[in-house]
Order: C-alpha cells, then structure tokens, then sequence
C-alpha cells in the first residue's frame, strides 16, 4: 500500500472518500501536531512510528481532545506499550504503510462527525478502527466498543475550543490558542511567549495559579491570570535594545 502525501515529512491525512472540494490545511494543521509528538517519541526510542506512538502523541498533543477521552477511560502513558528501545535510540523515525489505514481513517471519522478538521480525538477513532497497537486490548479490558468511543470522542471534541487557523496559511501556527480562557502549561508559554519550564516555575513558586479538571491530572491555567503576570512599562523604561 502507498503511503499518503507528506507534510513537512509527516504524512497528511487524505481526504475521506466522498470528501469534496479542495484540500483544507486546517484540516491537517491540527492533527499535524500528534504525529509531530509520535515521531519524537518514536526517536526516542529509535524505532519505527507505530500505532503505540500515535496513542502517545493523543495524548501529548496541544489540542486535549484526544487525551480527555482517554482520561475518562483511565488510560494513561503507563498503559501503552512501546516495545522496546533499540540500541543507541533516538535514530530516524520511519512511517511505514502500516500507519496508513490509521490515517485515512482518522480522517474519515472526522468527515463522518461533520467536521472538516481532523482532532486528536479522530485519530484515536482511527487507531481503534485499525485494531493495531494496544488501544484495542486497553479498550476491551474496560468495555468500551468502537461506538462508545465514537460518543465520548463526539463530546470531547464539541467540549474543546475549535481551531480557526485561516486554510490558506500552512505555517505551523496554533491560531486557536490566543482565543482560549484555559489553557495547558504548553499553551499558556506560548501564550506568553516564554519556555514551558519557565512557566512551571512561576507554578511552583506560586506566582502562577494553576488549576485541574475534576479526576484529571492535566494543569489548567486561567487567562485572567496569565494576564496579571503582566504589568504596564513606563515610557521611560523602554530602551532602543527592547524588542
């Protein structure tokens, strides 16, 4: 089976069948970041991309609707396995043909829920459709069928901020997260411009609030107070060498 057409040397999901008119961007601008995290993952452990690393880059991804259905199922990193490390890690990652029927299937799950942007929670569906890696087994042990998975995906993703990155601009931008009120660690540094580590310490430190969704272990962080780390410069502090 040939592989699908690459998008800064990641495939891109096609268009489902019966999917008109031309191709969207931000169709794939949003699931781009999950095979991002995947490869690295794969890297990491000097591998082939794999069903498991898909799961892990749901679950890593800036957009949470992927994680948030596997959160409500308990599913965490600890469930998903890797396989093992090969000597030396972090080679060149490689998508094989394998992948394919978990990409194409992402995207036809999202044609099929009305939405022209495949999510996150998308491709966890078409991971679970493909029956590859151990999503399958996880999803059994805690009797969750295809169907299931599709209605808690449904509301996940109608529960989440919906991207409104412009199509005709293929930047890796997250146009969505500027028009957030919560964001993640990873979202509120971008927000501010700053290294998420940066942010963790403003946390720690209590300089920061930070919030969790009620059995969730992800950070939540208001925009209100994002906002209050701010402070206004007098006129006269501003020098030619500030940016």
């Amino acid at each position: 089976m040939r592989s699908g057409p690459r998008f800064f040397g990641i495939p891109r999901p096609p268009r489902p069948r019966g999917f008109g008119g031309r191709w969207d961007l931000s169709t794939y601008r949003e699931v781009r970041d999950v095979f991002e995290r995947a490869e690295a993952a794969a890297q990491e452990d000097g591998t082939s991309v794999t069903a498991d690393h898909l799961l892990l880059g749901v679950l890593r991804a800036a957009d949470s609707s992927g994680a948030t259905v596997m959160s409500g199922l308990g599913i965490g990193e600890a469930d998903i396995g890797r396989g093992a490390a090969q000597p030396g890690g972090r080679s060149r990652s490689r998508w094989g043909p394998e992948l394919q029927p978990i990409i194409q299937s992402a995207a036809e799950e999202a044609w099929q829920l009305g939405s022209r942007l495949t999510r996150s929670a998308h491709v966890l569906l078409g991971i679970a459709a493909s029956g590859q890696g151990t999503l399958a087994r996880l999803l059994a042990s805690h009797g969750v069928s295809l169907d299931v998975l599709r209605g808690r995906a449904r509301e996940a993703i109608a529960a989440s901020p919906v991207p409104t990155a412009s199509s005709t601009d293929p930047s890796p931008v997250v146009s969505s997260t500027a028009a957030r009120e919560l964001f993640t660690v990873d979202q509120a540094a971008e927000f501010l411009g700053i290294h998420h580590q940066t942010l963790r310490g403003y946390i720690k430190t209590g300089k920061l609030p930070a919030y969790r969704l009620a059995g969730e272990k992800v950070l939540r962080i208001k925009r209100e107070d994002l906002m209050g780390l701010l402070e206004p410069v007098a006129v006269g502090d501003v020098t030619e060498d500030v940016s």
